[in-house]
């Protein structure tokens, strides 16, 4: 198997990310009022996920970001 670099391994988690995003966004989005409150949410779950993977590929940034939860 090929060795990949950190920065490819980054890309292919935020790249399979996007695609449950967007299943979430679409379900949400199609459930009508009643679900809509959760979106706020989700979307705080969403940023708050990609900040600490953002953070664990960047070695510097990890403690401080992992301080901060």
């Amino acid at each position: 198997m090929k060795k990949r670099g950190r920065i490819q391994r980054q890309l292919i988690v935020f790249s399979s990310m996007a695609g449950g995003v967007s299943d979430l966004a679409g379900g949400l989005w199609k459930g009508g009022g009643a679900k809509r409150w959760i979106a706020p949410l989700a979307i705080f779950l969403c940023l708050t996920g990609a900040l600490l993977v953002l953070a664990a590929g960047v070695e510097a940034l990890a403690p401080f970001i992992y301080a901060i939860f």
